[in-house]
């Protein structure tokens, strides 16, 4: 036989199915880190998102982002003086959220701090939806 739930119950239920649903969503955001990893901050606008990595130390012109379909590379590139090369000293690669628009990021760098800003696609964007109205009724109802 099956046992009623209780709202007590259905309650627990729902926290356990949305708690699931939130870190599912979050996992997939960063999917590969390599070298000493600093950790990054996100952030949320009315019309965008905002993720900040601290590189403390570090030239912006050594720093390569490179955005391919959802997924976002952040390389950052230290010159090597014995080899005269360069040697890689930090790499991350974000799964982004498909909501957001990659095609349009921007990126700033101020006081060892890389702010990467990912603005909303428009079509997820609140809209105000205007609402059609017959102007004959219009005066009706003033008149009235």
């Amino acid at each position: 036989m099956f046992a009623r739930l209780t709202p007590v119950d259905q309650v627990f239920n729902f926290q356990r199915e949305f708690d699931r649903a939130f870190a599912d969503f979050w996992n997939e955001l960063p999917s590969r880190t390599s070298g000493p990893s600093p950790s990054f901050q996100v952030s949320t606008g009315e019309d965008e998102w905002h993720i900040d990595i601290p590189l403390p130390g570090i030239d912006p012109d050594h720093v390569n982002l490179e955005a391919a379909g959802n997924t976002l590379s952040i390389r950052v590139m230290t010159p090597d003086a014995k080899n005269g090369g360069v040697t890689p000293q930090y790499e991350q690669t974000l799964s982004v959220a498909p909501f957001l628009d990659v095609s349009k990021l921007s990126a700033s760098h101020r006081h060892g701090m890389l702010r990467l800003t990912l603005p909303l696609k428009e079509s997820v964007k609140p809209r105000r939806i205007q609402i059609a109205t017959d102007n004959e009724n219009q005066r009706q109802l003033s008149s009235v």
